[in-house]
């Protein structure tokens, strides 16, 4: 139980409410250490270590991440590397997975070479001096030598700051420097252990991105980590991150990438590839590149990953933040109602972005769902039997009406307007996406048509007819 009060500052920022679930979870993964030391059958520990994950699967995996990268970090201060060995074997070998397609492997690294919290620069130290400790222990350990090159990482950034270039001091740069090297070092090291790591892939992508490495040569990189581990997400997502124009890219060249990566792989498993790349580029931010990703192939994507690897809080998080960049108010208001309270910060920044985004997502959801059912139902009746003939009805009602609100207007844009037509031909209903001005004086007639009940078009097919048209005041319409 010694690794308890490092997850205080853990605790300090989870709901009242949860605290009790995580300690009690925290006493099971206690007590679960235990009866695995007591294991005297490799087999039986192999088992034990396989299941390790088991005891932190939860519907909020925001808090069980956090309460499983403590266990591993206590286990770490502990200095028990028999045990971190045998569980990192375990879940690299069985591509063991959390709930929302989480390998638990890459939060095994996490909790190894991260600390949570405001770490100081003891607390770096102390981190780094118990895994070269491993390191040492265990020469041939490829886990050994991830988790202290990814502490060399994360201690340079905590060099480094997370501030703009420019405000970074020059010692903080030279730190940075040296560190990210003892990372490289590292790893070059390792490479030639015979045990092999999809993770070592990830870890010097991020050295790549620190020592600007040409895009070309860290491509390069990820097809040799693919060979190994096509399905290990988070090294496509490393180097599309690096494909920013921030970084080292252009623009459009990470959302080519994802797509490009995704299409490589194909089926349901390149749509889910592309939603977790796009998980490293969208952000609560102005990141155009975002954008340009295909919003239809994310929902997809999202439905399938949840479909197959379960739902996820964290997840869940992500595609709300997509569907707001994209504003799809429905997609999001449904995923924000899922959430309820669960805000993470690493998606959202701040809790008033999240609850502002939540409340715009509620006010136009309804709204948007009817706009929705009535384009598809105008839709429908277009592709009718009657559909193309009435259709042809309705603009050439509407042709002498377009021509006078043409007269004078500078902006002749095309626009969209849907009419809903009584069965009498008087219309009931009519509102248009993207208003214009030369649209709003056509609405404004048939809206006078309706109050007059005067009968402006012919009877429709059926009563109550949604029709959709596109209209053009740039093109001369004949009145028939």
């Amino acid at each position: 139980m010694s690794s308890l009060p490092r997850i205080r500052p853990v605790l300090a920022i989870i709901p009242k409410s949860l605290r009790i679930s995580i300690v009690l979870l925290l006493l099971t993964f206690a007590l679960h250490t235990r009866r695995i030391a007591a294991q005297t059958q490799p087999a039986n520990a192999s088992n034990s270590c396989a299941k390790f994950g088991d005891a932190f699967q939860d519907s909020n995996d925001l808090v069980m991440l956090q309460a499983y990268r403590s266990a591993i970090s206590g286990l770490i201060d502990q200095e028990d590397f028999k045990q971190l060995e045998c569980i990192a074997d375990s879940i690299r070998s069985n591509k063991a997975r959390f709930a929302g397609g989480f390998w638990q492997l890459r939060s095994f690294y996490r909790g190894a070479s991260d600390i949570q919290g405001h770490a100081t620069e003891e607390d770096w130290r102390t981190r780094i001096e118990h895994l070269q400790k491993w390191s040492t222990a265990n020469p041939k350990s490829i886990t050994a030598r991830v988790s202290l090159a990814e502490a060399y990482i994360n201690f340079a950034w905590h060099a480094r700051g997370s501030g703009m270039g420019d405000t970074v001091t020059d010692s903080g740069w030279k730190l940075f420097g040296q560190r990210i090297d003892q990372a490289r070092k590292t790893l070059e090291d390792a490479s030639s252990l015979p045990s092999r790591c999809p993770e070592w892939y990830s870890a010097m992508l991020q050295v790549a991105k620190a020592q600007g490495w040409d895009i070309d040569k860290a491509t390069q990189l990820l097809k040799q980590a693919t060979a190994l581990a096509p399905d290990y997400y988070y090294n496509y997502r490393s180097l599309a991150i690096y494909m920013l124009p921030k970084w080292e890219g252009q623009d459009g060249e990470a959302s080519r990438f994802a797509e490009d990566s995704a299409n490589r792989l194909g089926g349901t498993e390149g749509d889910i590839l592309y939603f977790q790349i796009a998980t490293g580029i969208v952000c609560a931010c102005d990141e155009p590149e975002f954008i340009r990703m295909s919003w239809p192939r994310l929902q997809k994507g999202y439905e399938a990953l949840e479909k197959q690897y379960g739902a996820s809080v964290s997840m869940l998080n992500s595609f709300a933040l997509m569907a707001t960049k994209n504003g799809d108010s429905v997609a999001a208001d449904t995923a924000f109602k899922r959430i309820g309270d669960n805000f993470d910060k690493e998606e959202w920044v701040t809790q008033d972005f999240f609850n502002q985004m939540k409340t715009w997502a509620s006010q136009f959801a309804p709204h948007e769902a009817r706009s929705r059912k009535i384009k598809q139902e105008a839709e429908a009746n277009a592709l009718s039997p009657a559909g193309p003939q009435y259709q042809t009805k309705v603009e050439q009602a509407l042709a002498r009406i377009l021509q006078e609100c043409t007269k004078g207007a500078d902006d002749r844009s095309q626009f969209e307007l849907m009419i809903q037509v009584g069965g009498d031909g008087i219309a009931k209903d009519a509102w248009m996406p993207h208003p214009t001005g030369v649209g709003n004086c056509v609405l404004k007639n048939v809206y006078d048509s309706s109050v007059k009940k005067k009968a402006l078009f012919k009877r429709p097919p059926h009563a109550d007819y949604w029709i959709k048209l596109a209209l053009n005041p740039g093109v001369s319409v004949a009145t028939k």
